[in-house]
Parts: C-alpha cells; sequence; structure tokens
C-alpha cells in the first residue's frame, strides 16, 4: 500500500466519521441541545476535508446532501469507485441502515483534542471500530479458557434476542453466564411498540420503519413490508420480492419481567453477532468430516477458522473480513498485521474487492468463501483418496 493510497483511506475514513457523527447529532437535534454544537463542529470538519477550493457547506445544506444522496455525490475526487461513497447517511430523518452495515467499521478520531461529543455521543459514532470490538470482546475473554472462550461466542452469535428468561436458562444449559449484555429492544425495532421480527439471518431484531421491516445489515436481504390484519391478530410480512428470504413470524413485545424482550447491544451485533455468522457457516460446512480437523477461532480468535489433514501435512488458517473498503482494510492490517497470511471475503463482497485487496496486500493471500470450499473439498478427497 502506497503512501497515497493511506492518505486517500484517511480522507474517506474521516470524511465518513464526520459525516456519522453528524448525522447522528442531527437526529437527535431536538431532545439534546449539546447535538447543535457537534452539528456545526462536524461541518468544519467536513468543509475542511473537502478543501479551500470548494465553496463551504452550511450546516443545512450539509444535512440537506446527506440525506438526498451518498457520499460520492458530496465528494467525488475523495471516494471515486471505493464503495464507501455509497453510503447515505440520513434515511427519512434517522440514521440510515447503510451506516449501521457499512459506514460503522470505517469510523476514526476526527477530533485529537477538545471532542465534546465523546462524553454523551454513542462510542459506535466516535471511537474507531477496532477498539470496539476489543471492548465487545472483554466479556468473551475474561478468565476464559480456549474452549470457554468459543462456547461464549457461539452462543452471542446464536442467541442475539429473545427473551431474558429464555436466554438465561440457554446460558445456564451451555454451563455459561451472559456472555454480553442484553438490553431492552430499542423503539425502532418494534412495531406499534407491541411486536418485532428477528431477521431470518442473523436473528437480530430488524428495523421497523412506518410500513417496512428490514435487517440493518444489507447483505442479509431481508426487506418485507407489514400486512395489517384484522384486529387481534399479530400482523404479518410480505416479501420484498423473489430474492428475500421467506418472512419471519411476528413476535410479542415483552417490556417486563421475565419474558422482556431483550437483545444485543449494537457494537455486539454489528461486530461479533454479523461476522460471527460467516465464520459459524463455514465452520458447520466442513466439521465432522474426517479426516479433516475444523477449529473455530483457536487460541481465542487468533484465527478465524483452521483447517488442517495430518496425513498430508497439510492446513489453512484464515482470518474473514467484512469490510466495505479495501483501501481501509488494508491500511488497518499494514498498521496492525494478521496472524493467518490467508483473507478470506465473503462471496457478496465480490470478486472486484477481492482483486484489489490481492494488489494492495501482496504478502497476503486473499480468497472468496466459495474459493476456500473448493480447496478444502479437493484436500478432502484427495486425503480420502490415499486412505
Amino acid at each position: 500500500m502506497t503512501v497515497l493510497d493511506a492518505v486517500m483511506s484517511r480522507r474517506r475514513t474521516m470524511l465518513v466519521s464526520a459525516t456519522i457523527r453528524l448525522g447522528y447529532a442531527w437526529t437527535i437535534r431536538r431532545e439534546e441541545s449539546r447535538a447543535w454544537r457537534e452539528v456545526m463542529s462536524m461541518t468544519g470538519v467536513v468543509n475542511s476535508i473537502l478543501g479551500a477550493d470548494r465553496e463551504a457547506l452550511s450546516p443545512a445544506e450539509l444535512v440537506d446532501q446527506l440525506s438526498r444522496k451518498p457520499l460520492r455525490h458530496i465528494a467525488p475526487d475523495v471516494f471515486k469507485d471505493d464503495p464507501l461513497g455509497r453510503v447515505t447517511i440520513l434515511d427519512r430523518g434517522e440514521i440510515s441502515d447503510d451506516v449501521y452495515s457499512d459506514g460503522c467499521s470505517a469510523i476514526v478520531s476526527v477530533l485529537e483534542r477538545g471532542d465534546r461529543g465523546r462524553g454523551w455521543m454513542p462510542t459506535w459514532t466516535w471511537m474507531q471500530h477496532e477498539i470496539i470490538e476489543n471492548e465487545a470482546f472483554l466479556g468473551l475473554k475474561a478468565g476464559a479458557s480456549d474452549a470457554d472462550y468459543v462456547t461464549r461466542r457461539r452462543f452471542t452469535t446464536e442467541h442475539p434476542a429473545g427473551e431474558r428468561e429464555a436466554i438465561a436458562d440457554a446460558c445456564s444449559d451451555a454451563g455459561i453466564l451472559p456472555p454480553v449484555r442484553y438490553v431492552p429492544l430499542p423503539p425502532d425495532r418494534a412495531y406499534e411498540g407491541r411486536y418485532w421480527w428477528p431477521c431470518p439471518v442473523c436473528q437480530w431484531p430488524m428495523r421497523v420503519n412506518g410500513a417496512s421491516v428490514r435487517c440493518s445489515y444489507w447483505a442479509h436481504n431481508a426487506e418485507y413490508a407489514i400486512r395489517s390484519l384484522k384486529d387481534g391478530q399479530p400482523p404479518k410480512l410480505r416479501p420484498r420480492d423473489d430474492t428475500v428470504r421467506r418472512q419471519p413470524a411476528a413476535k410479542t413485545v415483552h417490556r417486563e419481567g421475565g419474558r422482556q424482550t431483550v437483545c444485543v447491544e449494537f457494537a455486539e451485533w454489528r461486530f461479533i453477532v454479523v461476522p460471527g455468522i460467516e465464520e459459524l457457516k463455514l465452520y458447520k460446512r466442513w466439521d465432522g468430516k474426517p479426516p479433516l480437523i475444523v477449529e473455530l477461532w483457536p487460541r481465542q480468535d487468533l484465527y478465524d477458522v483452521r483447517f488442517a489433514i495430518k496425513e498430508l501435512g497439510w492446513e489453512l488458517a484464515v482470518d474473514l473480513k467484512d469490510v466495505a473498503s479495501a483501501s481501509g482494510l488494508a491500511d488497518e492490517i499494514a498498521k496492525k498485521p494478521l496472524a493467518a497470511k490467508t483473507i478470506v471475503l465473503p462471496d457478496h463482497r465480490g470478486t472486484a474487492q477481492r482483486a484489489e485487496l490481492q494488489d494492495l496486500l501482496p504478502d497476503y493471500t486473499v480468497l472468496m468463501v466459495e474459493d476456500v470450499n473448493r480447496i478444502v473439498k479437493k484436500k478432502l478427497a484427495e486425503a480420502r483418496r490415499a486412505q
């Protein structure tokens, strides 16, 4: 990765970070008096990134553009073809799902000194995502053996929401205490305060916006329209189109008691549950197929998945990465190298990102999930023929 690449990557992530902070502050400006100061401050940061040769935007002008256009239209020279340029910050006056899916993974510090927003805004709006990830993982690693860590992390991935007592019972069955904090269902995840729907992929509560329901992670492709039924009957969902998974049934929201509806917090969902789904899926695909050995999160996440066949003297340790920007990821890895020399991208990120990342990180091998499956299948067949 060249110095110029690193500089451009920094400009992009700075602009993403500043606009997300501004957007979040705008959404709570009526409840939080400090929000206006944040809007003004981040407008200044955005204008400085855009450069002196551009006419400065006012806060109102910037909010209007963030509500109507993706970032690449605001700063085409900064984003060019980078996927972060497709992020729209605001959607109908609220933080968009683009931010929850991809924008939050590009957060960097924009004010080294005198950052007044850190005292009251959620950490995911201003704290670098690696730090948030580390904090999210603290509860999983505290006093844990390698086996304990896998149990705790898998539990969090497979139980991101539900009723408080049911989750406690599941923890007891697994022989663990709740590995992360479960909080009451956020208001934007409930329909008329009475019903909620888990995403068919990640099981985290989907976002309700008027008569539409969708998972905040775009790659899960879960978007529905609400069908109102007769009084007393739970509403049903209608998929957006034929590509969307079958709709889940409505669940009743319980606000108190043992049946209280709870879910993991945003940071745990985005940085533990979402990537954990892909990692667990890859593990399950090959676990229990001797003579192949498959390890999930070995040595407390030194790798994500490790494959080995002793008879062939072969092993493959991989680290799955699911982010929008290849250049941003390459910048992170350059600063903090990975133990695994093979990086794996979910298939939904596409081969273009793989090619870009491979160019930026020539010391690593970059594969798609389908590539890994093909390699493992070939090696397993080779080992079985040799038996």
